[in-house]
């Protein structure tokens, strides 16, 4: 997948920090906005919390970037890669807690309060957690007329389930700490979601827990079903191209085989989330900063790995010098031993002096380099 450079149409920029950061996600597919509306009808002060719109695409919807406080285009190009969206979303946020949620989900008012108040977020440092939340959905579409929360007592809601990629929030600094979200291909399409963090933070130790499914979200179809054989469209098929990795019951297979196997990092990182996590660093002393700072995310080099072996060889050469220097003073006797050593340091010089002529000074310096 191509992708331009991402873009920032709006920032948030209000001084005081907010506590909470929502990420909302599109790849120009979203047919209504009311999310928004939703998001901005909370119980809390508007300042504690921001809405960070992410489009994928390079489409800037009025209504998304009227309502949001920040507004992102990654312009990629091909299959979307929504992990890379999240990424853009996490770098741009400046909240405690980093929310990633559907973008066209009804939320309760008392939505961002129950965040703040499950992460402690008014008495200092916010809790280690990873918060799943609950979504209801149903097989009707979003109504017109639909104002207020008790409206949704009208329609029939699929029993409650651990949907684990509908809505998760974690703490901002333990998701730059374990790397953010993954972008490596398999990810790439439909399959793929915030869980792919949840998961890797629940093997580094933070504790998992279910949100109250009192202020759980509310999901309405889609006019156009995912993959329902009833309801053929051409759009429909498109869908079915989008997923392009075998998946574990619609679940990532890289994100099912970090859980069980309990990696916490992703396979590919994204590289400014890198830099973020470096940085977090604290390290002792100066001797060992001289080996943090070494290589790069890429870790050694093949030519750097050759150097290696090589001085490792020549170490066990120089190990094993001291028998051979026995031997020769037990066979040859003093004077000859010290005559054969004085010949071979000669004939070393003479060989270095012809490598140099036969490569130039330029090349021989640039080959002393290499070889350490």
């Amino acid at each position: 997948m191509k992708h331009k450079q991402v873009r920032i149409h709006k920032s948030n920029e209000r001084q005081s920090a907010p506590l909470v950061s929502i990420i909302l996600l599109d790849w120009s597919c979203r047919e209504r906005f009311h999310a928004v509306d939703w998001l901005n009808r909370q119980t809390v002060p508007r300042e504690q919390y921001e809405l960070i719109w992410v489009e994928l695409f390079d489409r800037v919807v009025p209504r998304a970037i009227e309502s949001a406080d920040a507004l992102i285009t990654c312009n990629q190009v091909g299959t979307y890669h929504k992990h890379k969206g999240y990424n853009a979303g996490l770098l741009q946020s400046r909240g405690l807690v980093t929310t990633v949620c559907d973008s066209d989900a009804v939320f309760p008012s008392d939505f961002i309060a129950s965040i703040i108040n499950s992460f402690q977020l008014g008495s200092g440092e916010p809790e280690p957690l990873v918060l799943m939340h609950y979504e209801w959905r149903t097989d009707s579409e979003y109504p017109n007329e639909l104002a207020n929360i008790d409206g949704l007592s009208r329609f029939k809601w699929h029993d409650l389930w651990p949907n684990v990629g509908a809505c998760v929030s974690v703490r901002r600094m333990d998701a730059i700490r374990f790397g953010g979200f993954d972008e490596h291909s398999s990810y790439q399409g439909f399959i793929c979601g915030p869980y792919d963090l949840a998961w890797r933070l629940v093997n580094a130790g933070l504790p998992e827990v279910w949100h109250d499914a009192a202020v759980a979200l509310w999901h309405f179809a889609h006019p156009a079903p995912y993959f329902d054989p009833r309801l053929f469209s051409f759009s429909n098929l498109r869908r079915w191209f989008e997923i392009t990795y075998p998946h574990c019951e619609y679940h990532a297979l890289t994100a099912v085989e970090a859980f069980s196997t309990g990696r916490v990092l992703p396979l590919r990182e994204n590289a400014e989330v890198h830099k973020l996590r470096m940085s977090l660093r604290k390290i002792g002393t100066p001797y060992e900063e001289k080996y943090a700072t070494r290589t790069g995310p890429a870790g050694f080099s093949r030519m750097q790995r050759v150097r290696l072996r090589l001085a490792l060889a020549r170490e066990g050469l120089m190990r094993s010098s001291g028998i051979v220097v026995w031997v020769c003073y037990k066979v040859l006797g003093k004077k000859r031993t010290e005559a054969l050593h004085r010949a071979l340091r000669q004939s070393r010089k003479i060989a270095v002096r012809m490598l140099e002529k036969s490569l130039g000074s330029d090349r021989f310096e640039l080959l002393k380099k290499r070889l350490g």
